[in-house]
């Protein structure tokens, strides 16, 4: 044993030795070894492969390609090629596309259909990133309406949407937050709204919010109100969320999500209070440049209004800066004089100690009614049936579209005299362009409807200005065969109404 162990201590001294000097001696330079296909000296631990020069040559090649015979000879090889290819391989050349249009023309558009149609049944194969960057390419084909398409590229590209969102759906948690919302953009972009997928992106973001980034939170919302899709637990987990980070908001991100939230109808006062307080306090900052333009104001203040929530320093924050600019966008003298509107209803005492002079109010609501025309709620024809049924039940004279005393507009109205401003009875209708889906159910058909914000403020207005208001559902209108149906049906709204009838 005590032999033994003399021997064990003996190699251990002596390996350390060979350490050292090997560590002292200069270390002799590896020859360089040739890579393939002659591409010069490599180094050894170089590990591309000679199919990977192959690929990198061509996507070289597709870069300069003009001529008609280079465009064909590359077109066929990448055709020939292209099952072959790894996954990033694949995305790295349908993204390279992009930018190579003689290679897009190629056999009228058909490159692009075949590459669809060859990806299809791949798509599992892809990471999140590849997947988000082939998605972001096939859209990106699909909205270009100056390059030549087949029509076998709209079938296939709609195939590849479909199956991508099937597959999308189906591991929804591994995508990384600005993934997911790059490929909901690229959705949204196409035209593409399949609501059980929107459903299980609702509920994939509400699970992980909180591993959002407020900028990837507030795009996410963003998007979704762009399609007039809501998902309420979503909304008021992010308002939750949203105002413990409002700090955190560029001035860009604050009036996104509050415009989000209003297009929705979601009232969310502890996330308005947060980010009202929040640009204030930024405004009153004297040592930063003024984050907000006026046209920034007008939309936050309006925002808040359609949201029922009063603040009053923003409110008061915006009426100064009106003071200081010469001009401002059309579209913010349109909200400016909603937001009046709302001021003046709802809160009169408060606002009369920093409402406007009159003269610009009058000026306000004269620009209100020369620019806020016939706005497409609904279809004329479905206007003018309604307005037919109603003239056939009241003793008045029955308008579409008509402008009542306070400058907003409503579908159907019926008057006592011609001339007059407001009628006994105002009929607006709701349709795909005036409400919200709601995503909390996975079928359409089991959806709840919600009417968009703007609509909702302009109809609370007319309320509790007095005049008289039904709603009547395009979808149930349209369900009635014959106009007796469609008479008995208002007549049915109309009783909520009282004695308006003959």
């Amino acid at each position: 044993m005590q032999q033994m162990m003399e021997r064990f201590q003996g190699n251990v001294h002596q390996t350390k030795q060979t350490i050292a000097t090997s560590e002292a001696m200069p270390s002799q330079p590896r020859p360089p070894t040739r890579g393939p296909m002659g591409m010069g000296m490599l180094a050894e631990e170089d590990p591309r492969t000679r199919a990977d020069f192959e690929f990198e040559a061509l996507l070289s090649r597709m870069q300069g390609a003009e001529s008609p015979d280079d465009v064909e000879h590359i077109g066929r090889e990448v055709l020939i090629r292209f099952p072959a290819y790894t996954p990033q391989q694949a995305a790295d050349l349908m993204g390279k596309m992009s930018g190579c249009p003689a290679l897009q023309g190629y056999q009228n558009g058909e490159i692009l259909a075949e590459l669809c149609r060859m990806v299809l049944p791949r798509l599992k194969e892809f990471s999140s990133t590849q997947f988000t960057s082939l998605i972001s390419t096939v859209a990106s084909w699909a909205r270009r309406s100056d390059r030549p398409r087949s029509s076998r590229f709209q079938d296939f590209s709609k195939a590849c949407f479909n199956a991508a969102s099937a597959e999308m759906s189906t591991r929804l948690m591994t995508f990384a937050p600005h993934e997911l919302n790059c490929c909901l953009a690229a959705f949204v972009s196409v035209g593409f709204s399949e609501h059980k997928f929107f459903a299980s992106v609702g509920r994939a973001a509400l699970a992980r919010h909180s591993s959002f980034a407020p900028v990837q939170l507030t795009a996410l919302l963003a998007i979704l109100s762009e399609m007039r899709l809501m998902h309420s637990d979503l909304y008021n987990a992010a308002g939750a969320f949203l105002s413990s980070r409002a700090k955190e908001l560029r001035p860009v991100d604050i009036t996104r999500v509050l415009r989000s939230f209003a297009k929705c109808g979601v009232q969310h006062q502890v996330l308005c209070k947060s980010v009202a307080d929040e640009v204030v306090s930024r405004a009153r900052d004297k040592t930063a440049a003024a984050p907000f333009k006026v046209e920034d104001l007008c939309e936050i203040g309006w925002a808040l209004c359609a949201m029922q929530h009063y603040h009053e320093p923003i409110f008061r924050l915006l009426f100064k800066a009106l003071e200081k600019v010469p001009t401002i966008a059309c579209e913010s003298l349109l909200q400016l004089y909603e937001l009046h509107l709302t001021l003046e209803t709802e809160q009169k005492e408060a606002y009369s100690r920093y409402r406007p002079e009159r003269h610009l109010i009058d000026a306000l609501e004269d620009h209100y009614k020369d620019n806020r025309k016939d706005e497409r709620r609904c279809s004329e024809r479905l206007r003018n049936d309604v307005a037919s049924a109603l003239k056939s039940l009241v003793d008045g004279s029955v308008h579409v579209n008509h402008r009542t005393s306070l400058g907003l507009l409503v579908d159907v109205v019926a008057l006592r005299k011609r001339n007059s401003s407001d009628g006994f009875v105002h009929v607006d209708l709701d349709s795909g362009m005036t409400t919200v889906r709601s995503l909390d159910q996975d079928e359409p058909t089991q959806a709840a409807i919600v009417v968009e914000g703007s609509v909702a403020l302009r109809r609370r207005l007319l309320t509790k200005s007095g005049m008289r208001l039904v709603t009547v559902k395009e979808s149930e209108w349209r369900d009635l065969d014959d106009s007796k149906d469609k008479r008995r049906y208002l007549r049915n709204v109309l009783a909520n109404l009282g004695d308006v009838l003959q």
